[in-house]
């Protein structure tokens, strides 16, 4: 083994980080939160990954924030993804990023999620999207475009059959011919009748659920002391002089060097620290962790430098890589 400098794990990172606004290796899941609850997607990475990739660009970006569930057809699909509610409360076409190309190798069954497409165009998918009600495995046919399956609810399918639920309102006439299908909590046309889905987010954990401290990911045999989670590393240390602490860390900048910052408010007192643990000396201002994992890479002895407690930015060292 031999150290690296930080350049040489800069070109690591990149496949795996949102250094340019691509998906992160952490974002199993997105959820999406709406007004008749949340739920949930299982992302298919293997199955469809340029569709997945495209899904992420609009959540990441923010693209689904106040999207309408714009159809419903009991017992087939629910639709969103292609209007939003803007703050005078008008509604907008969602600005697409260009279509992209059908990736079908999954069965369009009941909690799948699957893009739509506009007309006989098997290639024409952009942002808008449906969930599976039922098992509707003629979408898979060739003659029907093949529907490009991407994830499956996983969280909250009944949230999804709640929404399926409600009566469908033709607002064709005022809105146009996308609305012809329109879920409304009553039968008027008004804000608080819409479903909205408020937010869409990753996560690499469901709602409720857990996993040991500092990892994305249920930790395995020989697992390094902590992870990096898209863009941070949280971690146990210890100080010289025997406080101790968690902490975690945000990129805030990729170039020339890796430079974290202290994330505000994250610094919390451990009354015991694991096994494992960093250490900051500030006779010579480094912090170095043990070991960091980097999706399926284990790197040791990372070594962070923070000169100037004041801004709390630590720049990258020297590692070694496992």
């Amino acid at each position: 083994m031999r150290s690296n400098r930080y350049s040489h794990w800069l070109a690591l990172l990149i496949p795996f980080m949102v250094l340019t606004g691509s998906p992160a290796l952490a974002q199993k899941y997105v959820c999406l939160q709406s007004t008749q609850g949340e739920w949930c997607v299982e992302l298919l990475r293997s199955v469809a990954p340029a569709t997945v990739t495209n899904f992420l660009r609009y959540v990441n970006e923010g693209g689904y924030a106040n999207s309408l569930v714009h159809r419903s057809v009991p017992g087939f699909v629910i639709q969103s993804g292609g209007f939003y509610l803007d703050a005078g409360n008008v509604i907008n076409p969602l600005v697409t990023y260009g279509t992209i190309k059908n990736e079908f190798n999954r069965s369009n069954v009941r909690g799948t999620v699957a893009m739509a497409k506009v007309g006989s165009d098997p290639n024409s998918a952009t942002s808008q999207w449906f969930v599976n009600l039922d098992s509707n495995v003629f979408l898979d046919l060739a003659a029907n475009n093949s529907f490009t399956v991407f994830a499956n609810v996983v969280y909250g399918m009944e949230v999804v059959d709640r929404i399926a639920a409600l009566s469908v309102y033709d607002a064709s006439g005022q809105l146009g011919a996308n609305f012809a299908e329109l879920p409304l909590v009553a039968n008027q046309l008004s804000r608080q009748n819409l479903v909205l889905i408020n937010q869409a987010y990753t996560s690499d954990l469901l709602p409720g659920s857990t996993v040991q401290p500092y990892h994305c990911s249920v930790p395995v045999a020989n697992e390094a002391l902590t992870e990096l989670c898209g863009n941070s590393v949280t971690f146990p240390v210890n100080l010289a002089g025997g406080a101790s602490y968690e902490v975690t860390l945000d990129l805030v900048a990729s170039q020339p060097a890796l430079v974290f910052a202290i994330r505000a408010g994250s610094l919390k007192p451990l009354a015991n620290l694991p096994n494992s643990y960093a250490s900051y000396n500030p006779l010579t201002n480094l912090v170095v962790i043990p070991s960091v994992r980097v999706g399926s890479t284990i790197y040791d002895n990372v070594q962070l430098l923070m000169p100037n407690s004041v801004t709390q930015r630590l720049t990258l060292q020297s590692f070694v890589k496992r």
